[in-house]
């Protein structure tokens, strides 16, 4: 979690609502949305001085504003340019399916069931995303380089965690590899769908 707020501050100043929503919206699949989370993150990473915070005033209420020091942006270089790490990547649902031979036929079946539907929801949302970003990738690119540009601090740190030297080319490299994970995603539930159909027949035909 640390490290998606990290990559979210790279690109804009955000309230902890504003990352929440952009975490529900395009990383529900990676991270949790919870709350709780993300507020635990952003203290471990106030205490070690990787973000700071701005409090301003907004429709008569009080707004905290995180943005990203050059300590943090040393310390997201360093962990972007680490390759990733596949024990990190396991999810820990996969140990119940591991044992789901303990509980009954009956609730082995609701199980696969429900999980099934539950994949093709989430297959359903992410080619809806898809389609929308594929018809506003370049407004979304060219807004955003508009944007960061006239934040000047913003594209500082961007163009010394990319080592590029062209502002669009980091912005289209970002938006490319969101797109890349969207796919993954996709290709994945896909998979996902395929082998638990196969293992609910073979439940169903026993």
């Amino acid at each position: 979690m640390e490290h998606i707020i990290l990559s979210l501050l790279l690109l804009k100043g955000m309230t902890i609502y504003e990352m929440r929503t952009y975490i529900q919206q395009n990383l529900s699949t990676v991270c949790s949305d919870s709350l709780g989370s993300i507020q635990a993150a952003i203290k471990k990473l106030l205490e070690k001085a990787y973000i700071e915070v701005e409090e301003y005033i907004d429709n008569n209420m009080l707004k905290k504003q995180y943005s990203v020091t050059e300590k943090g942006v040393i310390y997201f270089k360093e962990w972007i340019g680490t390759p990733m790490n596949i024990q990190k990547m396991k999810n820990m649902e996969e140990g119940k399916f591991f044992f789901l031979g303990m509980a009954s036929q009956e609730k082995r079946i609701a199980f696969i069931k429900d999980y099934i539907k539950s994949l093709n929801a989430e297959y359903d949302k992410l080619c809806q995303i898809q389609q929308f970003v594929d018809n506003t990738k370049e407004s979304v690119i060219e807004t955003n380089i508009i944007r960061i540009r006239n934040e000047s601090l913003l594209a500082e740190h961007l163009l010394n965690v990319s080592e590029e030297s062209d502002l669009k080319n980091v912005i289209s490299n970002i938006y490319d590899y969101q797109m890349y994970m969207l796919e993954y995603g996709l290709a994945r539930l896909r998979e996902d769908i395929v082998f638990y159909e196969k293992i609910l027949n073979r439940e169903l035909n026993q």
